[in-house]
């Protein structure tokens, strides 16, 4: 009986001292005003293509081991001008640790907050910590998750704030007529 005590208790210590390390990831998703104030890009678009990285190697720079995810437009609030139809962001599509963005799946729609890179140049990246989310429509994420990223609010929030922040250079052109009696 002590012999077995013993065998289990040095194969629990092997298994502990083998086990790979694990590392806590902990983060604060920026609210809305935040999030679109810190981001390149604020829009609503479908994932229309995924080019793979050019490489694996980890000294190579993040625009070459990232993979490239190219957004059609539906929806801007934030960076992309009027008309273009398509952007792309950098994501690492789950690799790479606690704050790669799960992977974005071709024809889903998300709501893309893409943020700075400063390794990457003019790229933007989406990332976990940032308020990027699948938008689903006719389904409600908090009845699965109530500290899901509800799409809907954050655009209704995103009209709010774009059309506050709004404002003209100089005055519009008034449409008033100015008369004068006739004499």
């Amino acid at each position: 009986m002590m012999k077995r005590l013993l065998l289990t208790i040095f194969a629990l210590g092997c298994l502990g001292a083998s086990a790979s390390p694990t590392y806590a990831c902990s983060w604060v998703t920026p609210e809305v005003p935040e999030a679109f104030k810190q981001a390149n890009a604020v829009f609503l678009g479908e994932v229309v293509d995924i080019v793979e990285p050019k490489t694996s190697n980890e000294s190579a720079p993040i625009a070459d081991r990232f993979f490239t995810i190219k957004f059609k437009i539906q929806r801007s609030w934030k960076g992309i001008n009027f008309g273009r139809r398509e952007f792309n962001v950098l994501s690492a599509q789950g690799r790479y640790g606690c704050f790669a963005f799960p992977p974005v799946s071709k024809g889903e729609r998300y709501l893309v907050y893409a943020d700075p890179g400063s390794e990457a140049g003019n790229w933007s990246f989406i990332t976990i910590i940032s308020r990027t989310t699948i938008v689903r429509f006719g389904s409600n994420p908090r009845l699965l998750n109530p500290d899901a990223i509800d799409p809907f609010e954050d655009m209704r929030q995103l009209d709010v704030i774009t059309k506050r922040t709004f404002s003209f250079e100089q005055s519009p052109p008034s449409t008033a007529r100015i008369t004068t009696p006739c004499s």
